[in-house]
Formats: structure tokens, sequence, C-alpha cells
């Protein structure tokens, strides 16, 4: 590894320190900016290695932290994000000229981000941790096997063991 893969990585992991202690935060302010601010590391990370598709998606996940930090449901803020991830997600394609497996890397986390942001902007807890268990964390670790990030890899594991523990807790809470 040379030098600028290793601050990449280094990138990452401070990505993934962010992102998994905005776990800590009840609010959604707190948490959505602390989301972004994991997004802008996750930016220098995929930009380091290459990753134009997961680099663009990371900024717009930082502008999709800031519009939803308000629990103001304006669709304009949807339309917006998703305008924007469809962008990266053309842009991508078009820096990734023909090579058609960089082309699925990138439509795979494009397609997660898209729904995921309505399951966002509706604000249904249950909704967004089922879809991130089944399609937005294995689409990126599949992204992040092939790019080589070993922060969003690992960021993405403890997502998924945080939403099965988020679901399990208000299963029980439910049942007392």
């Amino acid at each position: 590894m040379d030098k600028v893969e290793i601050i990449a990585q280094a990138f990452g992991i401070l990505g993934l320190i962010v992102i998994v202690s905005s776990f800590q935060f009840k609010d959604n302010k707190r948490f959505f900016t602390f989301q972004g601010l994991g997004s802008l590391f996750f930016f220098l990370n995929f930009i380091m290695i290459g990753a134009v598709g997961g680099a663009l998606y990371n900024l717009t996940n930082f502008i999709r932290g800031m519009f939803f930090m308000k629990n103001r449901q304006k669709l304009w803020k949807l339309l917006v994000v998703n305008t924007l991830y469809t962008a990266c997600f053309l842009f991508s394609v078009i820096v990734a000229k023909v090579d058609y497996f960089q082309i699925f890397l990138s439509f795979l986390p494009y397609i997660a981000l898209f729904f995921m942001s309505i399951c966002m902007w509706k604000g249904n807890g249950k909704r967004i941790r089922y879809s991130q268990i089944i399609y937005m964390s294995p689409s990126w670790i599949i992204h992040n096997i092939f790019n080589f990030s070993l922060g969003g890899l690992v960021c993405e594991i403890i997502n998924i063991i945080s939403s099965i523990i988020a679901l399990i807790r208000h299963k029980n809470s439910c049942e007392k």
C-alpha cells in the first residue's frame, strides 16, 4: 500500500467512527450532522481510491443529512436528493466509460440510496432498518469489497448489526 492508499483508508476509518458515533444521538439534528460529517470522510476515502460513484454518493449523503435534519417532510427535499443521486450515477457511468463492472458497482448503491432516501424522508424507523438490512448495506458491502474501502466495509457490517439490534429491541419493547 502506498501513502495515498493509507491516507484514503484512514479517511474511511474516520468516516466509520463518526457514522457509528451518530447512532448514540436520539435527536435528528445531531444524528444527521454526524451522518453528514461521516459521509464527507467517506467522500475523501472513495475519491482517493478512485471510486467516483461512491465518492459522489457520499457527497450527496452529506446534502441529504442537511436537508433531512429537520423533521419537515418537504417533497422538494426528497426530489432534490434523488435527482442528485441520479446525476451522480450518470456522471460515474460517463467516467467509467465502458467498464461495465464499475457501472454495476455504482448502480447497486444508487438504487439502494434512491429508495432509502424515500424511507428516510417518510421517517418510518422500522422500514429504514429493514431497508438497511435487506438492500442498503448489502449493496455497499459489494461496492466496498471491490473498491477496497476497509472503513466502508466495516461500517456497513456495523449498520446491519445495529439495525438488527434496534428491531429486536423494538419487538421486545412492544411485547411488554
